[in-house]
């Protein structure tokens, strides 16, 4: 009776230990995940910015120019 137990016992403790790993695993990839988007976000971000400030840049020579 008592391997039984033992048995069980260690059985359910490596059933967990697994969730507990695999979970891991799963919030691991989330974390990648997410920090690829906010990488995304941020190139497109930066991107926005360079052609406005281009923009900016154009239009201030062409005001020069008409000058």
């Amino acid at each position: 009776m008592k391997r039984i137990i033992k048995f069980a016992t260690l059985v359910y403790t490596l059933k967990v230990l697994f969730e507990l790993f695999n979970e891991n695993t799963t919030i691991k990839t989330q974390i990648d995940k997410l920090k690829e988007e906010i990488t995304k976000l941020e190139m497109i971000d930066i991107d926005q910015k360079i052609k406005d400030f281009q923009n900016k840049i154009d239009g201030f020579k062409d005001n020069i120019q008409d000058s």
